[in-house]
């Protein structure tokens, strides 16, 4: 089974990139955007799955946001039905449009595709919408995200995506439900859908597994260890590892640069030597 860890910056994609993964997903809040997609997918070798929020406005912008992709090199991207302002799914007090705006976001995306091999996720939110009770939801919240589902799939995504299912058994239901459409679930340290590791979506039928927060908690986590030594003791020298500066520039491509710049320079010495010699002869 697929699975991919979400990524923020630069050198980021480059670390994960070093790893036998099958692809990257650019989380919504990492960045957002085409400029970040396209500097994201530049950086890497393997593809890349973005999240393009609800589409970051009505057909025409869908559109645009569509031909933005797939020029930026994305592989693909997820559109939700939450309202806009949209919110982290993890977050209370998100809501979602009705179907038809939904519909109408995922058909935009779906014709807006020059590239046949652009993948459009339908996700939809309804399963902990305010509108279906919150964090305080019952089945029907589940239900409607079902029905939402099977629907974009009848308008042509490739893929469904339920965020936060509560239960194993939900999991179980929602891929024999969608079946043979492939589902995709997130899954985030302690999130609301469990700490599941790729094993288990796999043998509870997900066809890709993203882990958005996959490096930059962790990096976060470093980074205050790293400020709070220099702050405390004068010095971040203990929480490098042995690390330098050189082995930084080495993980984000040092040696390949270097080869290139000295390519370079060697043609062009070499250019102007045998220039040199037949203007003498």
């Amino acid at each position: 089974m697929p699975h991919r860890p979400g990524r923020l910056r630069r050198h980021l994609h480059k670390v994960a990139s070093s790893f036998d993964l099958d692809f990257l997903y650019l989380a919504g809040s990492g960045a957002t955007g085409s400029v970040a997609s396209e500097i994201v997918a530049q950086n890497t070798h393997l593809p890349l799955i973005a999240d393009a929020d609800t589409g970051f406005g009505g057909p025409l912008d869908i559109r645009r946001t569509i031909q933005l992709y797939e020029h930026a090199g994305v592989a693909g991207c997820h559109i939700k039905d939450q309202v806009f302002p949209k919110r982290c799914g993890q977050l209370k007090g998100k809501d979602v449009v009705d179907l038809q705006v939904y519909l109408e976001r995922i058909r935009s995306a779906v014709e807006a595709r020059t590239n046949a091999e652009f993948a459009i996720i339908a996700r939809t939110d309804a399963r902990n919408a305010k509108s279906f009770g919150g964090d305080r939801a019952s089945t029907e919240a589940f239900r409607e995200g079902v029905r939402r589902l099977k629907e974009a799939m009848a308008a042509g995504a490739d893929m469904a995506f339920m965020e936060s299912t509560w239960t194993k058994d939900e999991m179980r239901e929602l891929v024999r439900e969608l079946a043979p459409h492939p589902v995709m679930i997130d899954v985030l340290p302690d999130g609301l859908t469990g700490n599941l590791t790729t094993a288990e979506c796999e043998e509870l039928g997900f066809a890709a597994a993203i882990y958005p927060c996959t490096g930059f908690i962790s990096a976060m986590l470093a980074m205050q260890e790293s400020y709070r030594g220099l702050k405390d003791e004068g010095s971040d020298l203990n929480y490098c590892r042995g690390k330098t500066i050189v082995d930084f520039f080495e993980q984000l491509g040092l040696k390949e640069a270097m080869q290139f710049d000295e390519r370079i320079e060697n043609w062009s010495r070499e250019e102007v030597q045998h220039t040199s010699e037949q203007l003498e002869s």
